[in-house]
């Protein structure tokens, strides 16, 4: 019976401990993910205003065009993924197929407007930052893979 007792006490804290680990772990790591997200591009919105309003917008038309182009990549990301199903149930945010109406309005505005990244951006170590040869070489393969991504999007989403 003691046996039994006890098997029974680690059943159920291993439980409580995977409920815990899961609030915990995962649903308040969301939020906090998402929130502290926010300052630094509250930061980048202040340097943007000011440059906007000195008359200067190529940074700020460079910088949305950049997340016109991460909206596309990170939604091939969340698409695609294997546990797409499952968020929606364990988080209670369901971006699928919900947010596919956001792909489709960056898609269209892709293909109407090509995207600032090259294939090539990267493949050249600026003068002076030959340390830097394998970061580069990462990059090179990183944006290569970005454009295969934006690019499998506006096929799947744009209107045709």
């Amino acid at each position: 019976m003691t046996r039994l007792r006890l098997t029974l006490v680690v059943i159920l804290c291993s439980i409580a401990s995977a409920m815990a680990g899961y609030w915990f772990g995962f649903k308040e790591a969301l939020t906090f993910g998402i929130a502290a997200d926010f300052l630094p591009r509250g930061t980048i919105a202040t340097m943007q205003l000011e440059a906007v309003r000195a008359g200067k917008t190529q940074n700020l038309v460079t910088a949305l065009e950049f997340d016109v182009d991460n909206g596309l990549i990170w939604g091939y990301e969340l698409f695609d993924h294997p546990l797409r199903d499952v968020v929606g149930p364990v988080w209670g945010f369901n971006f699928y197929p919900d947010y596919e109406q956001y792909a489709v309005r960056l898609a269209n505005y892709r293909k109407a407007h090509p995207s600032q990244m090259k294939a090539d951006m990267f493949d050249q170590v600026p003068p002076g930052k030959e340390q830097y040869r394998e970061h580069y070489r990462e990059l090179a393969i990183g944006t290569r893979e970005n454009i295969e991504k934006v690019n499998v999007m506006v096929e799947r989403y744009a209107s045709k």
